[in-house]
């Protein structure tokens, strides 16, 4: 397993409110983790929700478990550059977007 296997399945045993505690780490001008996260959910939305088109994709059976999921949007955040306004680890944002709930976060029907 390598390094960012290994990375990304660590992410995904930690609970949501860990997760969004470590991701405010990367930005020190917010106050709380919802506020970092707000900074860079419209890039994040746009990758997933739009170009990736989640809702369709969803139908994919090679997305059903965790690790398969958070391991496909991570090459999703990484195939182009994704600007964002603060340097963050997107391993950590594939996590957070699984645990969060790509149906919710995605608005699917």
């Amino acid at each position: 397993m390598t390094n960012e296997n290994s990375e990304l399945q660590a992410y995904l045993e930690r609970p949501l409110p860990d997760l969004m505690s470590e991701l405010s780490l990367y930005d020190t001008t917010t106050r709380s983790p919802a506020d970092t996260w707000q900074k860079i959910v419209g890039p994040v939305r746009q990758r997933i929700c739009v170009e990736w088109n989640w809702c369709d994709m969803r139908q994919d059976a090679r997305l059903e478990n965790d690790y398969d999921l958070a391991a496909a949007i991570l090459i999703v955040l990484t195939t182009r550059v994704l600007h964002l306004p603060i340097d963050v680890d997107l391993t950590l944002i594939a996590a957070i977007l699984v645990k969060r709930g790509l149906d919710t976060f995605c608005g699917c029907p």
